[in-house]
């Protein structure tokens, strides 16, 4: 480099003096004197050139294999591309390395439950000779037979390592642990890491991620699963697969180390393959969800009968819920290790060194900070605090929200719409049973859409054919009212009012005689990805979230406000009770007489197909309010017809009193 920089610089100078003396000559030039001049300085000048491009080819040849601009040495070229194409591929044998550990992780390896020899691997044989004496022969360990290359574990200095009550979970031998906190302490990030740990450790190990709910794992915890590998891990028929691949797709089935353990997906709602399967270890996910009934089970099923490790172990991570939850009850009892963190032990918000706010800690402990009622003392405070002044007390997750299921085509089918664009704009589809409870079985639940955009993903989500009776919305916003019909929705704006929509709700939570609410929640209801922005800020992602966290205002508690004040989002439940007052309120016909009324049926008891035949209520309705105004036309042209022969009998009784004048 410092040749070519050298060279490079010596011709440059020389043309530099050869293009001055050139200019001299052509400002005083003479065609006698100065000619012969003129063609030497014109030639050293090409000279020049021609070397520094000599130079300049003969370099690219050396340093590139090639020239630039000539064809020459493409054979040569080409040799160096097949050289390097080998070079590629001896690569791709080479397994990779994974950098997301800290050293000090080799410290936790080392202090895991040793593994005792199994049969296959390693054998004790005790014979007994004639002398009487034993004789042992010990049959040395096999070799794991490698599912893929192993790779190269470079430990990094920014890595993983746990914090705080983590670091005893990792060296903890208990069977069954808990970990719980405050929000953003990195729970299920150190979790995740936890049950890679075992996974590297023990070869051929069965392992599992738990949700209450199945879709809940691709939201939750594989997201944060991968972002604590560094990488994505492929598909197994990959032609260059990672360490860690896995099998299912895009919601992968399990995932497969290069020593042959795994990882694989389970949610509660469908039990059945998690139930009739043995696991060496278990991570469950918001724990807090589980009835203590369904992780009982669980600590049958995680159990030494899988085989691999010593010591199987039961490991979930929780928010804190109520005081009287059943985590707290097994902890006091000691049949649970409960480890509490907080975002202190989170090195992304807390430098563990300086033990001072992180840039993007600062905004997120902000938020934190900002949180209300409950949810600030579980939240910020790591509480295990009471719900009291919840609006929706008999809002219950497990009678509530129910398994999916097919709707039959003729239930009546609504929409409810709260506008938004800061806040989440939502929009609910129900389906309404014979016995008039409603079903919400499909939801968006998103901020920062416009309203053209609102009404296209629900247009895009409505199923082929799916009739849509009426849409009940907000009145606040008659412009996008307009836009809603446009696109081809009836549109139902019942009158708002804060204590009637409260009661409404609270009506249809209610269980009835048959143990059924009348209004229920599908598990799978949401049509996108829970909305980013919603759960960075700590807020409700759907609208039962929104049952679990609406609170009475207490700075209003013994004012006229005091039924009405809450606090927290209620963007579906105001939707959702928009459509209830749209079916509660009574329809008025022709002159105002009740309809239900005047055909002698009872509002509660009417029912379409039974007192009219089937026939749609709107164009019943339309029909009658027609006959009505057909009818009273043609009382007021009677009347009409009335008062003008009255007029002109009058008038001819007047005029044949004037003198002269005759009939």
């Amino acid at each position: 480099d410092d040749l070519y920089a050298t060279v490079y610089k010596d011709h440059c100078e020389t043309l530099e003096d050869a293009d001055q003396e050139i200019s001299a000559l052509k400002d005083n030039f003479d065609p006698q004197n100065n000619i012969e001049e003129l063609f030497y300085y014109l030639d050293e000048f090409d000279q020049e050139i021609l070397e520094f491009d000599t130079h300049t080819k003969r370099e690219n040849i050396e340093t590139r294999g090639y020239d630039t601009n000539a064809s020459a040495t493409r054979d040569d070229y080409r040799k160096i591309e097949v050289a390097l194409e080998k070079e590629q591929e001896q690569e791709a044998e080479t397994p990779p390395a994974l950098i997301h550990l800290h050293p000090t992780m080799q410290q936790f390896d080392e202090n895991l439950p040793e593994r005792e020899p199994e049969n296959d691997d390693q054998q004790t044989a005790t014979e007994t000779d004639e002398n009487n004496e034993q004789n042992i022969t010990i049959v040395t360990d096999q070799p794991t037979i490698l599912k893929q290359p192993k790779p190269t574990i470079l430990y990094h200095p920014k890595g993983f390592r746990p914090y705080g009550q983590m670091e005893d979970v990792f060296n903890s031998h208990a069977p069954v642990k808990i970990v719980g906190g405050t929000y953003d302490a990195g729970k299920t990030y150190s979790c995740v890491a936890y049950i890679d740990h075992l996974a590297r450790n023990y070869p051929g190990a069965r392992l599992t991620f738990i949700h209450r709910y199945h879709n809940r794992i691709f939201h939750n915890i594989i997201p944060t699963y991968e972002k604590f590998l560094g990488f994505k891990p492929t598909s197994i028929d990959s032609p260059n697969p990672t360490p860690i691949a896995k099998y299912g797709g895009e919601l992968p089935i399990f995932y497969e180390y290069w020593n042959g353990s795994r990882i694989y997906m389970n949610g509660l709602d469908n039990p059945q393959n998690l139930l009739s399967d043995y696991f060496d270890a278990a991570f469950v996910n918001q724990a807090e969800l589980l009835t203590f009934d369904r992780w009982d089970e669980l600590t049958a099923r995680v159990s030494e009968r899988a085989g691999v490790l010593p010591i199987a172990f039961l490991l979930g991570d929780c928010n804190p819920s109520t005081p009287n939850h059943w985590i707290r009850q097994q902890t006091k009892s000691g049949k649970v290790e409960y480890y509490e963190m907080t975002f202190r032990d989170n090195p992304e918000i807390y430098n563990q060194e300086t033990g001072e706010l992180t840039i993007i800690g600062k905004r997120r402990v902000k938020k934190l900070k900002n949180l209300e009622g409950v949810r600030y003392k579980r939240g910020y405070e790591g509480v295990w605090a009471s719900s009291e002044g919840l609006v929706f007390e008999k809002f219950s997750p497990d009678i509530h929200i129910i398994d999916n299921f097919k709707i039959p085509k003729d239930w009546i089918r609504y929409l409810s719409i709260d506008w938004g664009f800061r806040n989440p704009a939502s929009c609910i589809w129900w389906a309404r049973d014979k016995d008039k409870r409603l079903y919400a079985y499909k939801e968006i639940y998103k901020t920062k859409l416009t309203i053209d955009e609102f009404i296209a993903l629900i247009k895009e989500n409505m199923a082929e054919n799916e009739s849509i009776r009426y849409a009940s919305v907000d009145s606040a916003d008659q412009s996008a009212i307009a836009s809603l019909k446009k696109a081809g929705f009836k549109v139902q704006q019942p009158k708002k009012s804060r204590i009637a929509q409260i009661d409404i709700i609270k009506q249809r939570l209610k269980v009835d005689k048959t143990g059924k609410p009348a209004i229920s929640f599908f598990r799978d209801r949401l049509v996108h990805e829970p909305d980013e922005e919603q759960r960075n800020e700590y807020r409700p992602m759907d609208v039962t979230d929104e049952f679990l966290t609406c609170t009475y205002d207490e700075n209003m508690s013994h004012t006229s406000k005091d039924d009405e004040a809450i606090k927290g989002d209620h963007h579906g439940i105001d939707g959702t009770a928009y459509l209830l007052l749209s079916q509660k309120q009574n329809t008025t016909v022709g002159s105002g007489k009740n309809m239900f009324f005047a055909m002698g049926v009872p509002r509660e008891e009417w029912d379409p197909e039974k007192h009219i035949g089937g026939i749609d209520p709107e164009k019943f309705l339309k029909d009658w309010e027609a006959k009505k105004a057909a009818e009273k036309a043609e009382e007021n042209e009677q009347e009409n017809n009335e008062e003008n022969n009255e007029e002109k009998k009058k008038e001819k009784k007047f005029l044949t009193r004037l003198p002269g004048i005759t009939s």
